[in-house]
């Protein structure tokens, strides 16, 4: 059954989880994701990461931020990101330094987790060689944990980040009105997807956009841990539900996204691009 009729026979059924909905929506856009939400965390490292306090994130790291989206040769995604530096000086340090430099690049609190426990460096001043196109970068530092999707980004310098093989324009964020980062992938309606995008809920037949009632609601694709937090705050409880005035956008979620224990589980795949996207 198409989407769009099967919420129509169902439209009274949801009258009261719409106003859960409402409620919940406060606590999404206001608060972000719980302590032991953030992006990509490993199930042997969750105990440890969760039973820290977030560190705040500056709104400003934002302004102007550009990201650029790799994938590894399995497949796994890997987010980078240039942001400016006076803006990066105001996060906090697990160790090491808050700026890249022209051979250097910072990492978020659980990108540095996991490359340590992958070997691939073991203190600030370690270099890795034939990096997503370049020949050698340094780990300059990492960043306390945030509970956002910073945890799961490789920041580097304009130089670096304009020498990276990956590509750019892909992935955007957006701020709340209470400044609470959220992380977009712009996927088409018939465009083929990634190797690591596996529904552990849903079917991509329902990715189009959707006439509901007369108005057009955009698919949604939730990352796992993104979409275990909306479900918390009852901005959504399954497969179908629609969410008014999303960004300013009308969507319906359509699918939940296996766990990658990458920046997909705090993503939001939807067929819009950044301009297009309040």
């Amino acid at each position: 059954m198409k989407i769009g009729l099967w919420f129509r026979e169902n439209r009274g059924a949801f009258a009261f989880a719409a106003v859960i909905m409402i409620l919940g929506s406060f606590g999404y856009f206001a608060l972000g994701a719980p302590a032991g939400m953030g992006g990509g965390t490993a199930n042997g490292t969750m105990s440890k990461i969760t039973g820290m306090t977030p560190a705040p994130v500056d709104p400003s790291v934002f302004d102007g931020i550009t990201y650029k989206i790799a994938f590894t040769p399995d497949g796994t995604p890997k987010v980078f990101a240039h942001a400016k530096s006076n803006a990066l000086a105001n996060l906090s340090v697990a160790e090491g330094e808050r700026i890249p430099d022209g051979n250097s690049m910072i990492l978020g609190y659980t990108e540095g987790e996991m490359m340590k426990e992958e070997k691939l460096f073991a203190k600030p001043g370690d270099a890795l060689t034939n990096f997503f196109g370049l020949d050698r970068i340094e780990i300059g530092g990492t960043f306390n944990r945030t509970g956002t999707f910073v945890d799961d980004l490789h920041f580097l310098s304009t130089h670096d980040y304009g020498n990276l093989t990956g590509e750019e324009g892909r992935v955007y964020s957006k701020l709340t009105p209470e400044k609470v980062p959220k992380l977009f992938y712009t996927l088409g309606v018939n465009e083929t997807v990634p190797t690591k995008f596996v529904l552990a809920e849903g079917n991509m037949s329902g990715y189009s956009v959707h006439d509901l009632g007369g108005v057009d609601f955009y698919p949604i694709v939730l990352g796992a841990n993104e979409a275990k937090m909306m479900r918390e705050e009852g901005l959504f409880g399954t497969v179908g539900d629609e969410i008014r005035g999303f960004f300013g956008k009308n969507v319906v979620v359509v699918g939940v996204l296996e766990t990658t224990n990458s920046s997909f589980d705090m993503m939001h795949v939807v067929p819009l691009n950044e301009t297009q996207l309040g």
